[in-house]
């Protein structure tokens, strides 16, 4: 049962994935963009018809990678509302992981009580079951 209700956690989780991110994964552009120190900020630029954008990084995060060429993806409608595209921050978010893998425990957890320890009574009408004959066309 473990493996099974894992399995079918991974399935959803991954098929959920790609039509849950913000911005669109399937409606959005991307762009290269450098990482820049801006101030005492981090930023990655990059430009849309011409126009420049700036999106503020996590400088603990990025502060030795400027320099560094990196794919910010978002949508047309709003270009500076971008992330970068990477697994960790556009495609797994920590909050989310964290929620999704805390219900998926607690409906294991329920799933796992109500079946581990079934009452003697209902064990002993499981047991003297028997299926009743059918005609072939019934």
């Amino acid at each position: 049962m473990i493996k099974s209700s894992i399995l079918l956690f991974l399935t959803c989780f991954l098929l959920y994935l790609p039509f849950s991110r913000n911005p669109d994964y399937f409606d959005s552009e991307t762009a290269p963009a450098t990482i820049q120190m801006q101030g005492d900020r981090v930023v990655a630029a990059y430009s849309e018809y011409g126009k420049p954008y700036l999106l503020t990084l996590n400088k603990p995060d990025f502060i030795n990678r400027i320099g560094e060429k990196v794919q910010v993806i978002y949508e047309l409608r709003e270009p500076a509302h971008a992330k970068i595209n990477k697994p960790w921050g556009y495609w797994f978010l920590k909050d989310e992981l964290g929620w999704s893998f805390g219900i998926f425990v607690v409906l294991l957890g329920v799933a796992y009580a109500t079946t581990h320890r079934p009452h003697p009574d209902a064990l002993k009408e499981q047991l003297n079951f028997k299926q009743e004959q059918k005609t072939k066309y019934d």
